[in-house]
C-alpha cells in the first residue's frame, strides 16, 4: 500500500495497517487533520465465500445495514475504479482484543444480541466473529459492512457467540491464524524507524538534540540491525546492537510495534541478535532497560546488575516520537 492515497477528491496519508479480512485490507489514515479508514478491496481467493462486485457489494451491504438500525461506521467515499472505500473511524479495541486479553465480553452481550435481533428482522445475518466489533465508550460497533441473507445456522447463538469467549474454537482460531512475522539481518533508513518508532513504546530513550542526524548515523553504524517483518513488509520489530562478537552483545534498541506486542516478536528478535553475535556460550548480554520493560526482560533470562558504571554528559531533552 502506497503511504498516500487518494478517494473521493482527498488525498489520504496512510498511518497503519489495520486487519484484512476475506474482501480485503484496512488501513488507518488521516486527511485533513481527521482520522478515517481505508479499504483497498483485494482478490485473494476464499475457500469458503463467494463474491461478486465487491465496491458493488459493500454499497448495497452499508444501505441494507443502515436500513435495519445496525450500529455502523459512516461511509465517506467510494472509489470504484481505484477499487478503495473510506470510512468513519471507530477507536477502541474489538471484541476479539478484549476476549483474546482475558476481558470479558459479556458486557456487550445484549447490545450485539439487539444487533442480531434487527438483522434477523430484515432478513439478515452480520458477521458475528469479535474482531468486526469495535467498543467506545461502552458501546459496540459493527466496523464491517458484511451481510447476508439470514439462515439460522450462521446466527449469533449457533455461531458467532462461539467466538466471543476464550472457547476451543476461539482458541484454535489464534493458532491457526497466529501473524506470519519474518525476522532478518537488514539495515533500515532513518525515515522508516522513525515511523516505526511512532508506533512503539521505544522512541521517549532518544534525547531531542539533533535527533532525526544522530538516528541516521544510528541505523547506518549499528553492528547488528535485525528487523520484523509483517507479511506486508511493514516494519513490526528492530533490534540494534553492539558487539565484538567474541565476549558481549549490548543491545542498544528493541522495540515491537504496539499492535503486535505479546506475539513473541521481542524474545525472537533477542535470540536472534544473540546468535549472530556468537552464541550463549561466548556472548554475554547487556542492556539499559526501562523500568516498564524489566519484567519482559526477566523472562527473556536476563537478570538485574549492579556492577555498570557510566560516564554521561550529553544534553539530554526528552521527548516522545510522534
Amino acid at each position: 500500500m502506497d503511504r498516500q492515497v487518494t478517494a473521493g477528491g482527498k488525498t489520504y496519508q496512510i498511518i497503519r495497517l489495520l486487519g484484512h479480512g476475506k474482501g480485503g485490507y484496512s488501513w488507518l489514515a488521516e486527511c485533513e487533520g481527521q482520522q478515517a479508514v481505508v479499504k483497498q478491496i483485494h482478490h485473494e481467493p476464499c475457500d469458503y465465500y463467494t463474491f461478486g462486485n465487491k465496491i458493488e457489494a459493500e454499497q448495497r451491504d452499508y444501505e441494507r445495514l443502515r436500513a435495519a438500525g445496525i450500529r455502523i461506521p459512516e461511509m465517506l467515499a467510494v472509489d470504484p475504479d481505484a477499487e478503495r472505500i473510506v470510512k468513519e473511524y471507530i477507536e477502541g479495541p474489538t471484541v476479539f482484543d478484549l476476549v483474546k486479553d482475558g476481558t470479558s465480553a459479556e458486557p456487550y452481550l445484549a447490545q450485539v444480541r439487539e444487533m442480531a435481533a434487527q438483522a434477523r428482522d430484515a432478513g439478515l445475518n452480520i458477521d458475528y466473529f469479535p474482531t468486526n466489533f469495535v467498543v467506545r465508550d461502552g458501546m459496540i460497533w459493527y466496523v464491517d459492512y458484511e451481510c447476508n441473507e439470514y439462515m439460522d445456522e450462521w446466527n449469533f447463538e449457533n455461531w458467532g457467540i462461539r467466538y466471543w469467549r476464550q472457547t476451543p474454537e476461539f482458541e484454535a482460531y489464534l493458532k491457526e491464524h497466529r501473524p506470519t512475522v519474518i525476522i532478518r539481518e537488514e539495515r533500515v533508513t532513518a525515515e522508516e524507524y522513525i515511523d516505526f518508532l511512532r508506533r512503539t513504546d521505544l522512541g521517549s530513550q532518544y534525547p531531542k538534540e539533533r535527533f532525526e542526524e544522530r538516528i541516521a548515523r544510528l541505523v547506518q553504524t549499528v553492528s547488528i540491525s535485525l528487523t520484523a517483518r509483517n507479511e506486508q513488509g511493514l516494519l513490526v520489530g528492530a533490534l540494534f546492537g553492539l558487539t565484538d562478537f567474541a565476549y558481549w552483545l549490548y543491545i542498544t534498541d528493541l522495540g515491537v510495534d504496539r499492535d503486535y506486542l505479546r506475539q513473541g516478536i521481542g524474545r525472537r528478535l533477542i535470540k536472534t541478535a544473540h546468535e549472530l553475535a556468537g552464541g550463549e556460550k561466548d556472548i554475554a548480554v547487556y542492556l539499559i532497560a526501562n523500568e516498564d520493560a524489566v519484567p519482559f526482560y526477566e523472562k527473556c533470562g536476563l537478570k538485574r546488575a549492579d556492577d555498570v558504571m557510566k560516564y554521561n554528559h550529553i544534553e539530554w531533552t526528552e521527548f516522545t516520537v510522534t
